[in-house]
């Protein structure tokens, strides 16, 4: 009997062995059914694709390519493949394989779908934001190399064992702006995922990052790479979240090293393991704890003034630029419509005082309490770093409440002391507060929240990014989904409106009357503190520069757009941005206008913060002529 398991037991060995190497060179297929949801280019091109790029020729070559390359990599690592239209994609669909690739949108998928799937670049946020998966909108800037790998997990070893290739490169400039600069290494290690093509004339599609502050913080999450992009060092390239696993970058097979092609491989193995396993929690907020390290960097008298000389320099290469963008033109180039309008961007020497800069980070109310003493800010953020919880998704405030208890507000001791409170009658308002705060729960007694901490406590688990809140580690937890804006034409009328943390830029628009005759179309984009939008990005920046928008009636021209000035954005070598406020404006020809006639103008934009970005958004106003 022992004769025969020893030869059974090598027998499996050796099977297993063959079986990993058979794969690794192609020789065998994987026992999975695959389907790949993309473009076909045999349909009609859709008006918006869902890749982005800064060279139109990048978007058209993945148009035509991505689906013939994906069909025949999947078929030759698989032993079945499929390929679809995304418009003739239905989620049902995804009942019949074992892992779905979705490369295209949109889609909407059924509420509950638990089927493994993995979310290609924007389809991450696009799918994600939705539902509340930590796939938020970080930044659409996602270069072709990995970092800050976790290269022990599964989809770097199983099946295939990937032997990554690392290489020391510069750090991104970005990694540096932010408290977690201090401690970030001028060279990382990188693993590279998107080949490098020198005949390519292009630069290929942009992939996506997500957050990472919070993205472990729920057992059903978890970070596994990050990328060369410009945010933070913990921006999250590859990640999963219950049966959806994110793939932030953006190369389809023929544009993947061989090694990123292995690793692909195994991470449609890998998410098999977790069909019908939904995520537990939604993410519900956006700032956590770490705003407090952010908030320590940002209010300091020196970072103050290394940004009034990083905007003197910043001018001066403003000029510089527009000087040769001059000398193009006078040479008889045709410099482009983008160019023509930084041509015209005045120059502005208006710097912030740093009693301004103080209020913009921390706020009137806190700078009406410290004024310019720094080290008093300091001292408060860290005196009440165990106390800060969520004022809205955006920003956080102390709780008085955790603070009168001395308790941390993410140690389950604060829902031990409350309860106590509860069955002894002492502060129950205060004790019922705390309690609801930081569950999803609302007893009325204190037996039941003494029942269900009791049930529950070997299971409990503190999430920030879902609202800073104890859940229980279970999969038929709910919470509120974050509802995200919407990313396609917003029209609104001319009511007054005001930027909110939710929507940071309100654009409005009016009609002037002249002293010559004509009329100018103003457009005005007012930004909240601390936002901005980009008025000029280098050629390969996939920030996107604002543009303005105007549909006159038949017969009406306008002039072209003159702008406000904009400002050098502090780490971001040669871009320029407006904060606060930007004004646009264009003169029409107003003898054909006639009272009911309707002008439609706005903007396209960008916005974003020190910390992250929304999807670009168009915004239209309609102007009746009286």
């Amino acid at each position: 009997m022992k004769k025969i398991s020893l030869a059974l037991l090598l027998c499996l060995v050796f099977g297993a062995a063959t079986f990993a190497n058979a794969i690794k060179h192609g020789a065998g297929k994987i026992a999975l059914h695959v389907l790949y949801v993309g473009y076909d280019p045999a349909k009609p091109k859709p008006e918006h694709v869902n890749y982005y790029s800064t060279a139109t020729g990048a978007i058209d070559e993945a148009w035509k390519t991505r689906m013939a390359d994906f069909k025949a990599f999947l078929e030759q690592r698989f032993e079945k493949a499929d390929v679809v239209d995304v418009r003739d994609y239905d989620a049902t669909m995804s009942e019949k394989v074992d892992v779905t690739i979705l490369d295209a949108g949109p889609v909407k998928l059924p509420a509950g779908f638990d089927r493994p799937i993995i979310l290609m670049h924007e389809m991450a946020p696009n799918v994600g934001l939705p539902i509340g998966l930590k796939f938020d909108w970080y930044c659409q800037c996602l270069e072709d190399d990995a970092l800050n790998i976790k290269t022990s997990h599964a989809i770097f070893n199983t099946p295939i064992k990937v032997n990554l290739t690392l290489v020391n490169r510069p750090t991104p400039g970005s990694f540096f702006n932010g408290f977690q600069g201090a401690t970030t290494p001028k060279e990382l290690p990188m693993w590279k995922v998107i080949k490098e093509d020198q005949a390519a004339k292009d630069k290929y599609i942009i992939g996506m990052v997500a957050h990472g502050e919070g993205f472990n913080d729920s057992p059903d999450a978890e970070a596994i790479s990050g990328g060369v992009c410009l945010k933070n060092a913990e921006a999250v390239a590859l990640g999963r979240q219950g049966n959806y696993f994110m793939w932030g970058f953006s190369g389809s097979p023929n544009h993947m090293t061989d090694e990123a092609k292995d690793v692909l491989v195994n991470t449609v193995c890998y998410i098999k393991k977790f069909d019908h396993q939904k995520p537990i929690m939604k993410k519900v907020q956006i700032e956590n704890r770490e705003w407090v390290n952010e908030m320590i960097y940002r209010t300091d008298k020196g970072l103050y003034e290394k940004a009034l000389i990083a905007r003197k320099e910043g001018n001066a290469r403003l000029l510089k630029m527009q000087q040769e963008l001059k000398d193009r033109k006078a040479k008889g180039e045709d410099i482009g419509r983008g160019n023509e309008m930084f041509l015209k961007m005045p120059v502005t020497d208006d710097t912030q005082s740093f009693d301004d800069y103080l209020k913009s980070w921390a706020g009137s109310g806190m700078y009406d309490m410290f004024g310019t003493n720094t080290s008093a800010y300091h001292k408060y953020y860290l005196a009440n770093l165990e106390y800060f919880y969520p004022l809205d998704a955006y920003s956080l405030q102390v709780d008085e409440d955790a603070k009168k208890l001395g308790i941390s507000n993410r140690k389950v001791e604060l829902l031990e002391k409350c309860i106590k409170m509860l069955e002894k009658g002492e502060e129950p308002a205060l004790a019922q507060r705390v309690l609801e705060r930081y569950t999803t729960e609302k007893f009325a007694s204190a037996k039941e929240w003494r029942d269900w901490l009791t049930r529950n406590k070997a299971n409990l688990y503190y999430t920030e990014s879902g609202g800073f809140k104890f859940m229980v580690n279970t999969y038929k937890t709910e919470t509120a989904a974050v509802v995200p804006a919407p990313t396609g034409d917003i029209k609104t009328a001319n009511a007054v409106i005001i930027p909110t943390r939710t929507d940071p830029v309100a654009v409005s628009a009016t009609l002037v009357d002249e002293a010559n005759g004509k009329k100018q179309v103003v457009v005005k984009a007012d930004i909240l503190q601390g936002w901005h939008i980009y008025a000029y990005v280098p050629k390969d920046s996939p920030f996107i520069t604002t543009q303005p928008i105007i549909e006159l009636p038949k017969g009406i021209t306008s002039t072209e757009w003159q702008t406000s000035a904009g400002v050098p954005f502090t780490g971001g070598e040669g871009m320029f941005v407006w904060e606060d406020k930007a004004t646009f404006k264009t003169e029409i020809s107003a003898a054909s206008l006639k009272p009911g006639m309707v002008i439609k103008c706005g903007l396209y934009y960008q916005v974003c913060d020190n910390n992250k970005c929304f999807p670009p958004k168009r915004k239209i106003i309609e102007i009746q002529v009286l």
